[in-house]
């Protein structure tokens, strides 16, 4: 039986891949022609605005990738290995469901002039911001949650404990175990994660157009701003922002690759110095502070929302597709587990670790080329490509962890792989399905281009309406998308909890 469902079954799981990550080879093809001519480099080096926003983008990507790990690491060296570490990373999925755009949705209305500060504090107006430092600022602050998050999925909890333990009895602080021993045994999945977190950074728009700033705005606004003009040369200037991005995105990881094999080489070289132990301040008030910041936007957006409301539409197209989408990828991922490549398929991480706008403007042109564009199906098609990795990233690690004992027995009964992965393998991934769901229809719910481009403007979102109405409107309106967009995750967060509960009550293996 395995034989007889190995090839098809491979098939199926390659071909529906492949229609979601079609758009990567368009995207490459477009920036093609445009890097290649000479008229379109002068009409870009033309531009007055581009040094201004090369420097806000370097400013506020390099704040948001640093301050993201700087506040991740130090709050794992002060709280893990221990109790309040477990109780920190128990919050964690409620904060990552907060979207990007609520979150900063939720500071524009606290920091901008004329927000809840500036009414209190009259001298507290905000001064000009022509760096993106309030921007980076913002993203570190959102993105240290997903970098404690990849930290606690991949520190090897049992040994890597035991050792720090050993460490810290001979009298080492908690800054040289973070050196000597977790940073190495992490570094491969962080340096996945961070890259991926410098590549969102570099490439972020509808945050960018909420938060600034505004004029010239950030690189990869600007490339939004030309790739939707009907003008060739500026829809040329705008695929060579994307092309200068994909540089500065590698520009950045050799450097960060390189900064750090320089550093591990004085990880060997143990002076034996025992600093005298003091309190990780730092770290535990960003284990406290964390969870608060996610609280105290709900708070914000609570309070400036007061009766205010979205319309049902509006609500229901958001949850439609977060729901289509998310189920969609789940049978995807199952299927591409079993039955797809076990390694060498580095492809399916490139949206985590590529600019965004090159990805969507592959999307459209294959959209115009099918005469989808316009149509509930292409934008539902459009989430996938970001939806499924990012479920992936979920799946992957638990998918790997199953006991090959069983599968072995299983096998020795006779049992074919059908059975086998119905039976005995998918009882077993019931909480990360569900964790991942939840993540999955966190991010489309959170999807600003593929559903502006692709949708043609037709089909409005809790996240599209919350950016227009940031550039200017009632902030009870703007403060109610940003909570409707922030409450639908939450929800369906707490409904895959309880379910994950009651499933765990009745299987043994899953309490």
């Amino acid at each position: 039986m395995a034989s007889s469902l190995r090839h098809p079954l491979s098939a199926l799981a390659w071909l529906l891949l492949g229609t979601v990550y079609l758009p990567l080879l368009p995207a490459f093809g477009l920036l093609i022609p445009p890097v290649f001519s000479a008229d379109s480099w002068r009409a870009l080096a033309a531009d007055p605005q581009l040094p201004q926003a090369l420097i806000a983008t370097l400013v506020s990507t390099l704040i948001a990738a640093a301050g993201a790990l700087m506040l991740a690491l130090a709050v794992v060296a002060a709280l893990w290995p221990g109790s309040r570490w477990r109780r920190l990373c128990n919050h964690l999925p409620w904060l990552l469901a907060i979207p990007h755009v609520a979150f900063a949705v939720s500071v524009l209305l606290v920091f901008a002039e004329g927000g809840a500060l500036y009414r209190v504090c009259t001298i507290c107006s905000p001064v000009m911001d022509r760096y993106g430092i309030g921007l980076g600022l913002s993203l570190a602050v959102k993105e240290s949650a997903f970098v404690m998050w990849a930290i606690y999925a991949s520190l090897p909890e049992k040994e890597l404990a035991q050792k720090v333990t050993i460490l810290r009895s001979l009298g080492y602080g908690r800054w040289q175990a973070l050196r000597w021993l977790i940073l190495p045994a992490i570094a491969p999945a962080l340096g996945a994660v961070m890259l991926a977190v410098i590549a969102w950074s570099l490439s972020v728009v509808d945050v960018a157009l909420i938060l600034g700033p505004g004029n010239p705005p950030t690189l990869a606004v600007l490339a939004w701003q030309w790739l939707t003009q009907g003008d060739s040369v500026q829809q040329a200037k705008g695929m060579l922002v994307c092309a200068i991005l994909l540089v500065l995105l590698e520009l950045i990881a050799i450097a960060v690759f390189t900064g750090w094999r320089r550093w591990r080489r004085t990880i060997p070289a143990v002076s034996g110095e025992r600093p005298t132990p003091r309190p990780l301040v730092m770290g535990q008030a960003c284990g406290v502070l964390l969870p608060l910041a996610g609280l105290a936007s709900i708070a914000v957006l609570v309070l400036v929302a007061g009766n205010a409301s979205v319309t049902r539409e509006t609500a229901g197209l958001s949850l439609t597709l977060g729901l289509l989408s998310a189920g969609i990828a789940l049978g995807m991922i199952l299927l591409w587990l079993e039955w797809g490549p076990q390694r060498g398929a580095f492809w399916v991480w490139l949206p985590l670790a590529l600019p965004a706008l090159p990805l969507v403007a592959g999307q459209y042109r294959l959209a115009l080329m099918l005469q989808l564009d316009g149509q509930f199906i292409a934008v539902l098609w459009g989430h996938l490509l970001w939806v499924l990795p990012w479920m992936l990233l979920v799946m992957q690690p638990a998918w790997r962890r199953l006991d090959p004992r069983l599968i072995l027995t299983a096998r020795t009964l006779g049992w074919g792989s059908l059975k086998i992965f119905w039976l005995i393998k998918c009882p077993q991934m019931i909480r990360p399905a569900l964790t991942a769901f939840a993540v999955g229809f966190s991010v489309s719910v959170a999807q600003y281009l593929p559903t502006l481009w692709l949708g043609s403007g037709r089909f409005t979102t809790l996240t599209t309406d919350a950016v227009a109405l940031s550039s200017g409107g009632s902030s009870a309106v703007l403060a109610a998308q940003a909570l409707w967009q922030l409450l639908l995750p939450m929800l369906v967060f707490a409904a895959c909890i309880v379910l994950s509960r009651l499933i765990g009550r009745f299987r043994h293996g899953l309490r």
